[in-house]
């Protein structure tokens, strides 16, 4: 494979590409251009993945704690793609006093669909996206943004001087709205692949939603098979049990019963985690990391 060298447009920065590349995304900024003409774009859509949405969220079902061993036999009863809009900002901050306080992110809002909130805070893919075709209102359930370029860009912008006086908090700076330099560009709209599915298993039906562009499970539901279930209740007891046990003991050796409530307390507490999780009929898992992972994702501030 040969490489060729190309200049973004927008900061001027340089980066290889595969020669048979068409359309680049500079990955110091965020823009999309076309690499020959550089001409740039304000909508885009990423491109479906061509794997089946159905056999990846059952696969990935099968590797949870406690699933069925022949969940990935479940029948799918329901796979619809969605195009979804989000707007995406690069966003840049700093302050003028504290010279360690500076932001440098990228960022996807939400702009409508049922998915919103679902989305929220997602780690979307900054690389991969390709100027928008009319061919994809045709590919799925297509839908408008429901907020304006502006409102999205207010909320960035809130994002920005909330993550820098965060980050001023933690150094024990404080840091005012005044004397904040902020950057707030806009990169474009998208709209985003998403998987909605239903399966079937022992006669009750479950939800999975699967990211269209990677196979990322964003959200699913699957159920607990019994023995698993009996185990964490079990574990739940025995954590209580352990708690009242210390809790006699210290009661013995202080000479006082608040020796036994501090033992139960967190007891109780610890076998309630335990039991939220696996003394339950179906659990619900997510296969996304929504931490920081480089450039190469659009990261919630």
């Amino acid at each position: 494979m040969v490489e060729v060298e190309v200049t973004c447009p927008t900061c001027s920065a340089k980066f290889k590409v595969p020669d048979t590349v068409e359309v680049a995304t500079c990955p110091y900024c965020g823009t999309t251009f076309h690499v020959h003409t550089k001409e740039t774009g304000e909508h885009f859509f990423f491109p479906p993945m061509k794997k089946d949405a159905g056999g990846v969220l059952l696969k990935f079902l099968s590797r949870q704690y406690g699933a069925p061993a022949d969940i990935t036999g479940a029948k799918i009863t329901k796979k619809e793609l969605h195009w979804v809009p989000v707007y995406f900002f690069y966003l840049h901050g700093r302050s003028r006093r504290w010279g360690s306080v500076e932001e440098v992110q990228f960022m996807g809002i939400p702009a409508g669909s049922p998915f919103e909130s679902l989305l929220q805070g997602y780690p979307f893919p900054i690389r991969g996206k390709v100027f928008f075709s009319e061919d994809i209102v045709k590919k799925g359930r297509y839908y408008e943004p429901e907020v304006s370029r502006e409102e999205a860009e207010e909320l960035a912008r809130v994002a920005l001087i909330n993550a820098l006086k965060g980050e001023g908090s933690q150094e024990d700076k404080d840091i005012s709205e005044e004397e904040l330099e902020l950057e707030v560009r806009y990169l474009g709209l998208v709209h985003y692949p998403l998987w909605e599915l239903r399966y079937e298993y022992g006669g009750n039906e479950y939800w999975g939603y699967v990211d269209g562009t990677d196979g990322r499970v964003i959200s699913a539901e699957y159920p607990l098979e019994s023995e698993a279930r009996k185990k964490a209740t079990a574990l739940a007891m025995g954590v209580v049990g352990a708690g009242a046990v210390l809790g006699v003991i210290a009661s013995a050796i202080f000479g006082t019963p608040w020796g036994i409530l501090g033992g139960i307390v967190p007891g109780i507490a610890g076998a309630w985690g335990i039991g939220s999780k696996g003394a339950v009929k179906k659990r619900i898992v997510s296969g996304v990391m929504k931490g920081r992972s480089g450039n190469l994702y659009f990261q919630p501030i």
